[in-house]
C-alpha cells in the first residue's frame, strides 16, 4: 500500500474516532439533560396535599427561576419603562377598559381604607360581559357596627338588559370614574345600606374623592422577583410546567394588576345623619381574561394603614393549576411614599385557617431588603361574601387592629375559600331571563350535554 493510500486510511479513521466522539459526547449530554429533567420534574413532600415544601433541588431550581425572571421583566418592562411610564400609556391604563368577546374578560376597581379613630371602608366593582356588575360595599363604624350592600352576600347585579357591553363602573347605585388618571378617582354610592346587627335598611349618600399619595405598584413588574422564584422552584418541574413557561408572556400581558396608595375624604348621609369621613388606604385596579377564580385554591390579604403613616400589604395564594400552590406577595410603604417590596416572609396559609375557618388573631414576620417587620393582627368584625357567578369562591372579610414592629394601625383582611356548592336557586332565580338561560347554557357545556351552539357565554 502506498504512503497516499495509508494517509487516506489513517485520515478515514481519525474522522470516524472523531465522529465516534462527538456523538458520545452528544449522547452524554442528552443523557444528562435527560436525568436533570427527570430529577427536577420530582415533586416535593406536600403539606395537607397542596403547599410543596423545599425539595433537594430547590436552590438549583431558584436559581435558574430568578434568572428567568429577571430576564422576562428586563424584556417585557425594563427596556420599555419609557413607554410604560408615559402619560399616554398611564391614561389608557387608568381607565375603564373595554371587555372583550372572551368570556373571561373582567375589569375591576376596589377601594380599601381606614382612619386611626377606626373607620373602616371597602368597596369593589367587577364588572363583566352583558352588563353583568359584581360590587360589594362594607362601612365599618366604631360603636356601631357594620354596614353593606343589601344583596351580599351575593354580589352579582345586572346594568343592561344583556344585549349591550358597560363602558363604565356604574350601576347598583354606584358610580365610580378617574378624574385625573393615576390622580384621582370619584366614588359615589346612592342606595341603601343594611346595619347587620339590626338588620335595618337605611337610604345612604356617599360621595368620595380618593387622592394618590404615591406612585403605583404594578404586581407583574414590581413584586420582589424572589419571592416567585421561591414559589416555582417549590413546584415540579413536569412537561405540563414547561408548557405554561411556553405561554407565560402572552397571559402575563392578559392579566393586569397594580395598586395606589392615597387618602380617601368626602361625605356620607346615613339615613338622616350625616358623616365627614377622612381615610387612607389603597386603590387596585386588575384587567384582562386570566382570572378564573376556579382554579384558585385559597388566597390571604392583609391591607394595613399605620399610625405613622405607612403601610403594608401581605398576602398569599394558592392557584396550584399555574403552578404557584403557595406565592407570597406585597409591599411596604414607607411614610415618604417609596415602595419596598416584601422578599420573604413566614406566613403560610397552612398555618392559618385551612379547615376553612379564619382565625381571630395572626403573627407573622415579613422582611423587605430594608428592614424585618413583626405583624400582629385582631379581628373585631368579620362578614362573608360570594365571589363569582356561581360562587366559586368564599370569601371572610376581616375588619382589623393591627400592630406592626409596635405603630398601631387599623386595616382590612380577607380570606378566599372555594366553594363548591354552587349559587342557591332561591338566589339565582331573581336573576334576569336571559342570565339564567346563559347560566344554564354553560352548566350544558360544563355536562358535555348537547346544546344550541349560538347562546352568549358568560363566567
Amino acid at each position: 500500500m502506498g504512503n497516499g493510500q495509508s494517509r487516506k486510511v489513517h485520515q478515514t479513521d481519525w474522522n470516524m474516532y472523531i465522529l465516534t466522539i462527538i456523538c458520545l459526547s452528544l449522547g452524554l449530554v442528552v443523557a444528562l439533560l435527560s436525568l436533570a429533567m427527570l430529577l427536577l420534574s420530582r415533586k416535593s413532600m406536600l403539606i395537607f396535599g397542596k403547599y410543596p415544601c423545599k425539595g433537594i433541588f430547590y436552590w438549583l431550581k431558584y436559581g435558574i427561576a430568578l434568572l428567568v425572571l429577571r430576564h422576562l421583566r428586563y424584556r417585557i418592562y425594563k427596556r420599555n419603562e419609557e413607554l410604560l411610564s408615559s402619560p399616554a400609556h398611564l391614561a389608557t391604563l387608568d381607565r375603564p377598559q373595554p371587555l372583550t368577546s372572551d368570556p373571561k374578560s373582567y375589569d375591576v376597581v376596589s377601594f380599601v381604607a381606614a382612619n386611626a379613630a377606626g373607620q373602616k371602608l371597602m368597596v369593589t366593582l367587577e364588572r363583566r360581559r352583558l352588563g353583568v356588575l359584581k360590587a360589594a360595599l362594607y362601612l365599618w363604624l366604631p360603636g356601631e357596627g357594620l354596614y353593606s350592600s343589601p344583596k351580599l352576600p351575593d354580589m352579582v347585579h345586572f346594568t343592561t338588559d344583556g344585549k349591550e357591553e358597560s363602558s363604565e363602573f356604574k350601576g347598583a347605585g354606584f358610580h365610580i370614574y378617574p378624574e385625573q388618571s393615576m390622580r384621582s378617582w370619584r366614588l359615589k354610592y346612592d342606595g341603601k345600606l343594611v346595619k347587620q346587627e339590626k338588620e335595618q335598611l337605611l337610604d345612604v349618600q356617599l360621595d368620595l374623592s380618593f387622592t394618590s399619595t404615591a406612585d403605583h405598584f404594578n404586581y407583574n413588574r414590581d413584586l420582589s422577583s424572589s419571592l416567585i422564584a421561591d414559589s416555582i422552584a417549590r413546584e415540579a418541574w413536569n412537561d405540563s410546567f414547561y408548557s405554561m413557561l411556553k405561554s407565560v408572556g402572552h397571559i402575563v400581558e392578559k392579566r393586569t394588576h397594580y395598586e395606589q396608595n392615597g387618602e380617601l375624604a368626602g361625605n356620607i348621609v346615613l339615613g338622616e345623619r350625616r358623616l365627614a369621613l377622612e381615610l387612607r388606604g389603597f386603590r387596585d385596579h386588575s384587567f384582562g381574561t386570566e382570572r378564573c377564580l376556579s382554579t384558585i385554591n385559597r388566597y390571604v390579604y392583609f391591607a394595613l394603614l399605620l399610625d405613622d403613616g405607612s403601610s403594608m400589604i401581605v398576602g398569599n395564594l394558592s392557584q396550584p393549576s399555574f403552578f404557584l400552590s403557595s406565592l407570597k406577595v406585597g409591599y411596604v410603604r414607607t411614610p415618604r411614599g417609596n415602595y419596598q417590596p416584601i422578599t420573604a416572609s413566614n406566613f403560610e396559609l397552612y398555618s392559618y385557617g385551612e379547615r376553612g375557618t379564619p382565625p381571630q388573631h395572626q403573627n407573622f414576620i415579613v422582611y423587605t431588603a430594608e428592614q424585618q417587620y413583626l405583624v400582629q393582627i385582631r379581628v373585631e368584625h368579620s362578614a362573608v361574601r360570594y365571589v363569582g357567578g356561581d360562587w366559586e369562591s368564599k370569601v371572610y372579610n376581616q375588619f382589623v387592629a393591627c400592630t406592626v414592629n409596635g405603630i398601631p394601625g387599623q386595616g382590612h383582611a380577607e380570606y378566599l375559600y372555594r366553594h363548591n356548592e354552587g349559587r342557591p336557586e332561591t338566589v339565582a332565580a331573581q336573576d334576569p331571563k336571559w342570565y339564567q338561560r346563559i347560566k344554564r347554557f354553560e352548566r350544558s357545556l360544563s355536562n358535555m350535554d348537547l346544546v344550541n351552539e349560538t347562546e352568549e357565554f358568560i363566567f
